[in-house]
């Protein structure tokens, strides 16, 4: 009767330590919908310039541990969409058509189109963390780059910060999006 008692309680307790985590999957580590969830404008008066763009709408959707970004830039006729499901806590090769945050830099994607990104969620969920690993192409050869981007959703959520910090630049690049539809 004891014993029975002891492996009640224990199935009670709640798991903790590196063998909890390990062991869940990782569905299971993501929310169903994160905060961030949703469709985003940005804001071309708060945050950093936007060129060689002058509209960016963002779409952030999630389905259990897999969170899909998609991107609309555009200016004028020109306009260029990209998309990439990633899963948290994991790093993930995404194909990339082009690499769209040239900002009159001379630098393009390198022939392996491809960037490896690893995703993490912070702050329940408020906060996407991705670390993205790619090659570019350079008059002055392959150079490669790293960027960390936080997308951070404002306590209300009606505001979307993307703050990106650049292996290549000294001061990170800020955008300011407002909530085009609830979540």
């Amino acid at each position: 009767m004891h014993r029975l008692k002891f492996l009640l309680l224990l199935l009670l307790l709640p798991v903790t330590g590196p063998l909890a985590a390990a062991d869940l999957p990782a569905k299971a580590l993501a929310p169903a919908v994160l905060p961030l969830a949703g469709d985003w404008k940005i804001d071309l008066a708060r945050g950093s310039e936007l060129s060689p763009w002058k509209d960016y709408v963002l779409h952030i959707k999630t389905d259990g541990s897999a969170v899909t970004v998609d991107r609309e830039l555009g200016w004028a006729s020109r306009q260029f969409t990209d998309t990439m499901t990633i899963n948290i806590g994991r790093t993930t090769t995404v194909p990339v058509t082009m690499w769209p945050d040239n900002r009159h830099l001379g630098a393009y994607i390198s022939d392996s189109h491809t960037k490896e990104v690893r995703a993490d969620l912070l702050d329940d969920g408020r906060i996407l963390r991705l670390s993205t690993d790619l090659v570019l192409e350079t008059q002055q050869g392959p150079r490669s780059v790293n960027i960390l981007s936080d997308y951070k959703v404002s306590a209300s959520g009606t505001q979307l910060t993307l703050t990106e910090l650049r292996s290549t630049r000294n001061q990170p690049v800020v955008y300011i999006f407002n909530r085009v539809t609830q979540k």
